[in-house]
């Protein structure tokens, strides 16, 4: 199978220096490409759909959402971190490979994205009036690009 690497939203670069990936076979490695392309697409979707609400909940839901997308998706693939990814938080169960519970951890987070939406509007409900503090600059007026710098700690609502 042949892909254009430019096409992925991840660096392979990253990804073929590590152990799990050349312990991997074809099939895993397969999947796992399919996963990670599957879940860069819905989450974008989503992310972009509330963020061109340009309302304070849009954007934390689309802030939130991109937090989320960076902790388990880009950092454990892209920052060179994939063995330890794997070995810390997708050990080997039931005979299952780390990799493939991984690939199936992405793959379910992308199938059910409404969870993801119900969770962070129930988090922007409970913390309504400190987000809307947050996104306030100096003068008082609401600059949607300062929720970017609060939302890292509403990312565990979606764990």
């Amino acid at each position: 199978m042949m892909i254009d690497a430019n096409l992925l939203p991840f660096s392979v670069d990253e990804l073929v220096k590590s152990k799990a990936w050349h312990d991997a076979t074809p099939e895993q490695r397969r999947k796992f490409i399919s996963a990670g392309v599957t879940f860069d697409s819905v989450l974008t979707h989503y992310a972009d759909k509330y963020r061109a609400k340009k309302t304070i909940k849009g954007e934390f839901i689309s802030c939130v959402l991109w937090d989320f997308y960076y902790d388990l998706f880009c950092n454990p693939v892209e920052n060179g971190s994939f063995d330890f990814e794997l070995d810390q938080v997708y050990q080997v169960f039931d005979g299952k490979a780390s990799i493939d519970q991984y690939s199936e951890r992405l793959l379910d987070e992308a199938r059910h994205p409404k969870r993801w939406i119900k969770r962070l509007k129930e988090a922007y409900r409970e913390n309504k009036v400190r987000i809307i503090e947050s996104a306030m600059d100096d003068h008082g007026n609401i600059d949607l690009d300062l929720i970017n710098d609060d939302s890292v700690e509403y990312r565990d609502y979606l764990y």
